[in-house]
């Protein structure tokens, strides 16, 4: 939840004083002042340097350090955040992690797991989770995303990824909201919107210049809905497909909505997309549709987010994804997670840190600050009330979702499957390739980037 949500969209936000937002946020929720003893281990948490995020993990932290205080045990955590920008962030991490110097406890981004996993910088916590009760709690559909080769290296919240839609703007025009099945249903859809509003009907991640939202927001989950017999990553041989019918179909998404000027291309085109056509265009309801993970209820538009949306629970709503086979569904991302670095002489105290930021008691209190995403445990609701209500229940109503969605089994390569796509969404939607040419020239980077071992055509 709060904090563990790494989306590049979101980079530029101000971020604020690291002591004064992380103790103010301590301070209003009446955590107390905790010292340190010469005999304390104290180990360091870095996660990315915005302001939210580092006000959500200082409440974790204090609550975390009066628990070891109270219970006589000897580990202490300090934040320690890195930058606030998604590839200066993952720099960080990595060249910190290949000279030995990263902090004990560190959040890695989605595309980022697999490869730290395979350079050997995560260490394996699958024999202290076997012993946790509470990773009993947690659902198998984040245990699976997270599991590689039947070890596991993180523990995590997830996010449910849905389209959003201003629901009061399409009623208004007399178009329906009901969920659009297939993905022809949201053509229809999104004609009605270009015929009948002044909204541009899609937002939707694509091309370079939005980094790794143009995969992890936008691309892979338009790509699920045509795997149901096309895969995206294949488990049994460990290769990423970089040629399919699905994959071909998923460009061709893209090419419709830009040549019937359905999609905010020129914002798309714009040094910095998320600001005009999700902090702009969204909240003034100049752009229909955008897609996008949970999060976004409060750190975009709700009260204390970016660009507020007043009275948004009666005009804003979300649709899942569209599917070739009409069978609508979310897509449920892990997220990456928390790991700890496989150097960390403080391992022990670093397992105890991530088990307890993801309990009731760890976590619960933090959620005033800044509630991201729903909780990945069973138990959670039960324990934390204000779970339930905060947010009109959206986070309690995608945590009940999560075993009926979709997701990604992904791994090694996954920032350059990232990477390429952003490339080729950009020359489809310029209209400067053909979805076939860009699949072509998709697959042959692949190739050269990941390996030809790493990656087929079907």
């Amino acid at each position: 939840m709060g904090s563990q949500k790494s989306l590049s969209r979101r980079d530029f936000l101000k971020v604020s004083a690291v002591a004064a937002g992380g103790i103010a946020a301590a301070n209003m929720l009446g955590m107390p002042f905790i010292t340190m003893a010469q005999d304390t281990t104290e180990i360091t948490i870095v996660s990315p340097g915005r302001d939210l995020g580092i006000k959500y993990n200082q409440v974790v932290i204090d609550a975390f350090n009066a628990k070891m205080q109270a219970d006589g045990k000897p580990f202490r955590a300090k934040a320690a955040p890195g930058p606030a920008t998604d590839n200066d962030y993952v720099t960080k991490v990595t060249l910190d992690a290949a000279s030995g110097s990263l902090a004990d406890v560190v959040q890695v981004n989605t595309e980022q797991y697999e490869d730290m996993i395979a350079a050997g910088y995560l260490a394996d916590l699958t024999p202290l989770l076997d012993k946790s009760e509470d990773w009993k709690q947690y659902s198998p559909v984040v245990k699976e995303q997270l599991a590689v080769d039947g070890k596991t290296y993180a523990v995590t919240d997830p996010t449910t990824f849905t389209m959003f839609y201003r629901k009061d703007v399409l009623a208004d025009a007399g178009i329906s909201t009901e969920q659009p099945a297939t993905w022809e249903d949201f053509f229809a859809r999104c004609e009605e919107i270009a015929s009948k509003t002044k909204a541009t009907p899609a937002g939707l991640p694509a091309a370079t210049p939005w980094g790794g939202g143009s995969w992890g927001e936008g691309f892979r989950h338009v790509w699920m809905g045509f795997a149901e017999s096309n895969q995206i990553y294949d488990t049994t041989d460990h290769k990423w497909v970089v040629k399919s019918d699905g994959l071909l179909k998923a460009l061709q998404v893209y090419e419709t909505l830009a040549s019937k000027k359905w999609l905010t291309v020129d914002a798309l085109l714009s040094p910095n997309p998320w600001e005009p056509i999700k902090y702009q265009g969204f909240p003034s309801g100049t752009v229909a549709v955008v897609t996008g993970g949970d999060w976004q209820w409060e750190f975009d538009w709700g009260p204390k987010g970016a660009t507020p949306i007043a009275d948004i629970f009666n005009k804003v709503d979300r649709w899942l994804f569209p599917s070739a086979i009409g069978k609508p569904f979310p897509f449920v991302s892990a997220s990456g997670g928390t790991a700890i670095y496989s150097q960390s002489k403080n391992i022990e105290a670093a397992f105890e840190y991530i088990m307890f930021a993801g309990s009731p008691a760890g976590s619960c209190k933090a959620l005033e600050v800044n509630f991201g995403s729903p909780s990945a445990r069973a138990d959670y609701a039960d324990n934390c009330p204000y779970y339930k209500t905060a947010i009109e229940g959206k986070m309690y109503e995608a945590g009940k979702s999560l075993e009926a969605g979709r997701f990604l089994k992904a791994g090694v390569g996954q920032s350059k499957i990232s990477d390429g796509i952003a490339h080729a969404t950009e020359d489809v939607i310029t209209l400067a390739k053909t979805p076939a040419q860009a699949m072509d020239d998709f697959a042959a980077a692949m190739k050269d980037q990941i390996g030809e071992d790493g990656v087929k055509e079907l």
